[in-house]
């Protein structure tokens, strides 16, 4: 009787171990079928062009100027408007003559008095009745004549605008019937060249990394497929008092056909002698939380097919690309969708779409 008591006793501690076991393996069992999480990757990738100075500018003319009267009036005759194209010497506007004809008249009236003035004295100076004196006064008188007639003819000269090259017509500043103060713009025109320029604002932090010769990279918004190079040439020597910007200009090569001045395009200037640092990009989507320069990303481990927080260091910001310059190298790939649902360490499962994987996972009814 013992003995069965003994046999039973064991074999109910041997039924409690197997249970114990049981309840052990069941998680581990579980965990070795947990579903990984799928998720989109980007691959870390060199951001060679993160020194680059961006700008944003117009096309102009390479030569262009504004085209006034010398003397104010009444415009007569306004034959072109903006983008008409001109041949060297065509009239482009007129003033009014009326005026300047009637100060021309008056000019030459005074100068043939003045000459009169002084052949009638000089024999009188011959015989002795007038001074020496008095000759040169009328001399001077029609000296003085002469010149103001010289003068009037000239502004005559200048009440009409002729093309002073073959160009373009950029733009109209005045019309038929306005007064027109003396100087005042009527007209600007390219003067005869095909070449442009890319006129941009840049800010003390940027022009500073820039030197006259520097190269750039030109995209013209209407010509978003070609390639357009361009060199600064200029960089102005103080800013512009109402924005605080600096104006520079680059002078382009290979601009297509169809470009004309006023186009809208970006510059990427890469400054000479610059060594840039060590910085890879990627999509923004892939940061999950920053503090303040620092992120956190979820790095894949190719060979586990795990997930791995990762703390990176943001030097900047490029388009929808995020710049790190300590944290990742190029190549390694990144979650860029899916990392809210991840935890350190998770499995997880690479893929392409994930509105498609998610309604494959969804339980049927």
């Amino acid at each position: 009787m013992l003995v069965s008591r003994k046999f039973w006793a064991a074999a109910a501690l041997s039924l409690v171990a197997l249970a114990a076991c049981g309840q052990n393996e069941e998680p581990k069992e579980a965990a070795e079928v947990a579903p990984a999480t799928p998720v989109l990757i980007a691959t870390v990738r060199q951001a060679p062009e993160s020194a680059d100075v961006t700008a944003y500018g117009m096309v102009r003319s390479d030569k262009e100027g504004a085209l006034s009267f010398k003397i104010g009036g009444l415009l007569k005759v306004l034959k072109v408007d903006a983008g008409d194209r001109i041949k060297k010497g065509d009239v482009l506007a007129e003033l009014d003559q009326r005026e300047i004809e009637a100060q021309s008249a008056r000019a030459n009236a005074a100068a043939d008095k003045a000459r009169r003035d002084l052949a009638r004295i000089e024999p009188l100076l011959e015989k002795g009745f007038i001074s020496k004196q008095k000759v040169q006064d009328a001399q001077s008188a029609l000296d003085m004549a002469v010149a103001d007639r010289k003068r009037v003819e000239f502004d005559r000269s200048l009440a009409v605008i002729t093309a002073p090259s073959d160009g373009v017509v950029l733009a109209r500043h005045a019309d038929v019937n306005e007064i027109v103060a003396p100087g005042g713009p009527v007209l600007t025109v390219s003067q005869g060249s095909a070449a442009y320029i890319l006129k941009a604002s840049l800010s003390d932090r940027d022009v500073s990394r820039i030197a006259i010769g520097d190269s750039a990279r030109v995209t013209l918004d209407a010509f978003a497929t070609e390639n357009i190079t361009g060199t600064v040439r200029r960089i102005a020597a103080m800013s512009d008092a109402r924005s605080g910007t600096f104006e520079v200009e680059l002078a382009l090569e290979g601009v297509p056909g169809g470009v004309e001045s006023g186009f809208m395009g970006q510059a990427r200037i890469r400054p000479q002698g610059t060594v840039a640092k060590h910085q890879v990009a990627i999509p923004a989507s892939a940061i999950l939380e920053g503090h303040g320069a620092t992120a956190t990303v979820y790095v894949i481990n190719q060979t586990t097919g795990t997930a791995h927080l990762t703390r990176v260091s943001i030097a900047g910001i490029e388009g929808d690309d995020v710049l790190i310059d300590r944290g990742l190298d190029a190549g390694t790939q990144v979650v860029s969708a899916g990392a809210p649902y991840l935890r350190d360490g998770a499995k997880v499962k690479i893929v392409t779409d994930l509105a498609s994987e998610a309604q494959k996972t969804e339980p049927r009814t």
